[in-house]
């Protein structure tokens, strides 16, 4: 009996290799996933961000103020909502006034 590994039969320790490399095998397909979605969120915050230099350019054409904190603060408000829970809101607030500062940041260099 091997005790080293807490196993208290060889055939379980034999079994051990398959059931790692399934676990690994099914984890690289989680990380290929999560791969795939950082990808299109990326495009999806440079869309966003895209958008948000044109309407700074429109704002500035018009003579609006740029910077809109109301907005801001639904906006969040409207995704903690939509979140209903599945995140914290505090994890919701920095994510977004991140993007929006990156994009205001972005707007600044165009």
């Amino acid at each position: 009996m091997n005790y080293e590994l807490g196993i208290e039969n060889e055939s379980r320790l034999a079994s051990f290799p398959s059931i790692l490399a399934s676990m690994t095998e099914k984890i690289s397909e989680h990380r290929k996933n999560i791969d795939d979605l950082d990808s299109k969120i990326l495009n999806l915050i440079q869309d966003r961000i895209d958008q948000a230099i044109i309407i700074r350019g429109l704002k500035t054409e018009q003579g609006i103020p740029l910077f809109t904190p109301e907005r801001e603060k639904d906006l969040i408000n409207r995704l903690i909502e939509r979140s209903a829970g599945r995140l914290p809101d505090e994890v919701i607030e920095d994510i977004w006034e991140t993007i929006i500062q990156g994009g205001k940041r972005t707007g600044d260099s165009q």
